[in-house]
């Protein structure tokens, strides 16, 4: 039987562990902008740019693939900005698929930014988001929201 440094048997449960903690190590330069509408796509990801972030955009039904299927040794988004709009009727597998990274991730990672319409629409599992901006999302009302969240991980 092979082994690994640490002393366990190749292919044991700590050893998966391990391995999906390190395809969900996430990368704090990187967001990923999820939003059923393209134009809401193009303006967020710009806003995220300003930000000094990597961005990638996908519609929801591609994001719950991407997410729930990491690329082994591929950098994992840091931050997600959902754009939760009537058109975004998928949130759930989403959602599910962000807690299950957080819930591997070490560091909890990656940060939740939901946008929506107004801050009392905010009832959905609340707690999936570190962060909440309402529509309409301008540099003035997002971009400070990235910094702070930045500054608390790398103040950690």
């Amino acid at each position: 039987m092979t082994y690994t440094a640490a002393g366990t048997p190749v292919g044991s449960e700590p050893e998966a562990k391990a391995v999906d903690a390190m395809q969900c190590m996430a990368d704090l330069s990187r967001a990923l902008v999820v939003a059923a509408s393209p134009i809401n796509r193009i303006v967020l990801s710009r806003i995220a740019e300003r930000a000094c972030l990597k961005t990638a955009s996908m519609d929801p039904g591609e994001a719950a693939h991407k997410l729930a299927t990491p690329q082994a040794g591929a950098p994992q988004p840091g931050m997600i900005i959902l754009d939760l709009d009537t058109a975004f009727q998928d949130h759930d597998e989403v959602l599910a698929q962000i807690e299950t990274r957080r819930r591997i991730s070490p560091a909890g990672l990656p940060f939740v930014v939901a946008v929506v319409a107004t801050l009392q629409q905010v009832d959905l599992q609340s707690s999936a988001f570190d962060a909440t901006v309402a529509r309409p999302v301008t540099p003035e009302t997002l971009q400070p929201v990235i910094e702070r969240l930045l500054a608390t991980a790398k103040a950690a």
